[in-house]
């Protein structure tokens, strides 16, 4: 058997910069993992091949509402970028904004259809605690256009990438809001409906989130800057072809009809017990995720007896992550283990988050192998200024157990490995 003792970093992967931790007061899990085998239509989708055209169709197609639980919201057209100390861009520009889904929210607010966004809160604080004089940004244009929109507050950080559509259709993917994520990176997601046991369990959660949340801060602008903003013209949705990487294994959107076994479940509600738990009991596993920088992972994965392949991205964003999950890999390497890293130079990261067990259940979550997504320990997680505070985020999960849908992983996972390269550790 091999032990693993680890003391790595607890990071979390970040969007943009590190947000300010707006968490107020204890949070206690209370949602318990919700599991049906009735029927449930399950569409398959991945970056960089079709995420952007199903996620902005979803919302396109929208007719009452949209609720989207999102870490940030990165411009296309770097109206999130930063130049000499300015933060956003005109409103001018940011009404010419080029992301597909920033353009079907703005039609669905002027259209009169419920949105409600809730996210991380990036902005420095100083004098406004917004953008820039005169600046603005996607988020704070679609909130004075119409929609609803907050910042997060119940632990650390949002880490999931969630939309619900008509409270009946939900997607649960690895997908951030960036033109990286969508059109440069292997990510993977789902669409989830006809099933009101998943769907009513992800909007409970979302709410309770929300009703947490706080109004998000914009400034004021001219009447003239505000007519640009208010206007209720229909803008065009421009969905951009999918980006060629040569040699890459291409996906294409599979939808699943049928009954089978799913289950829901939220970090860090009971995710760790829930998922270690399965891991467990199982035989063999197939891993492909972003990164794994968890101790706690190092060791499952160490004390696994069964048949284990993992493939990680090659590339990890923020540097303390990066170091932890060296330290997780080569820990799992000098005990026997075979981490294999996806291809050089084809996808900017590898960033989904889904494995395999026992070659008949799949597991797909927005967050990584580590104890910000999957902690272990107590079930309450109190804020920063709490001895006991825990750098701890909100992330989404669901288990699905259906030979099609696991063919669909299965096929993906064998394409890329074969692509990739055995980890060494550096002399």
């Amino acid at each position: 058997m091999k032990v693993l003792l680890l003391a790595v970093l607890l990071l979390c992967t970040v969007f943009l910069v590190q947000s300010q931790d707006f968490q107020n007061e204890t949070y206690v899990s209370k949602f318990e993992p919700v599991s049906s085998s009735g029927k449930t239509s399950i569409t398959t989708y991945f970056s960089p091949d079709t995420s952007l055209k199903v996620e902005t169709d979803l919302i396109v197609n929208a007719k009452e509402s949209v609720d989207i639980a999102i870490p940030g919201m990165d411009s296309w057209i770097y109206c999130t970028d930063s130049y000499e100390g300015v933060y956003g861009c005109t409103v001018a520009k940011q009404r010419t904004e080029t992301f597909p889904i920033f353009q079907a929210l703005l039609n669905a607010v002027n259209s009169g259809i419920k949105v409600r966004i809730i996210t991380n809160n990036y902005y420095t604080p100083g004098a406004n605690g917004s953008c820039s004089d005169g600046q603005i940004d996607p988020l704070s244009f679609l909130a004075l256009a119409g929609a609803e929109v907050k910042y997060f507050t119940t632990v650390t950080y949002l880490h999931s990438k969630y939309c619900n559509v008509d409270g009946s259709t939900s997607s649960i993917s690895s997908i951030n809001y960036s033109q990286t994520s969508f059109m440069k990176n292997r990510e993977a997601g789902v669409i989830v409906s006809g099933n009101n046991d998943l769907t009513d369990f992800t909007n409970e959660v979302f709410e309770y989130d929300w009703n947490h949340g706080i109004p998000w801060p914009t400034i004021t602008y001219t009447p003239a800057e505000m007519k640009i903003i208010t206007d209720k013209t229909m803008i065009d949705v421009v969905i951009p072809p999918p980006t060629s990487f040569p040699g890459s294994y291409v996906t294409t959107a599979t939808t699943v009809d049928e009954a089978m076994d799913t289950t829901v479940f939220t970090s860090p509600d009971f995710a760790w017990e829930q998922v270690k738990d399965d891991i467990d009991a199982s035989s063999s596993m197939m891993v492909y995720i972003y990164q794994i920088t968890g101790s706690a992972w190092c060791d499952l994965l160490g004390n696994y007896t069964g048949d284990l392949t993992i493939l990680v991205s090659d590339v990890i964003y923020d540097e303390a992550d990066y170091q932890s999950a060296v330290l997780c890999y080569n820990h799992l390497y000098n005990n026997g283990i075979t981490i294999r890293k996806t291809a050089k130079n084809m996808y900017t990261y590898s960033h989904q988050k889904y494995w395999v067990l026992d070659n008949k259940t799949v597991y797909l979550s927005t967050g990584n192998w580590g104890e910000t997504d999957f902690p272990d320990g107590s079930a309450d997680f109190p804020p920063s200024d709490s001895s006991d505070w825990r750098k701890i985020n909100r992330d989404f999960n669901i288990k699905m157990v259906d030979p099609k849908l696991t063919d669909v992983y299965t096929k993906l996972f064998k394409a890329d490995y074969a692509l990739g390269f055995d980890y060494y550790p550096y002399k």
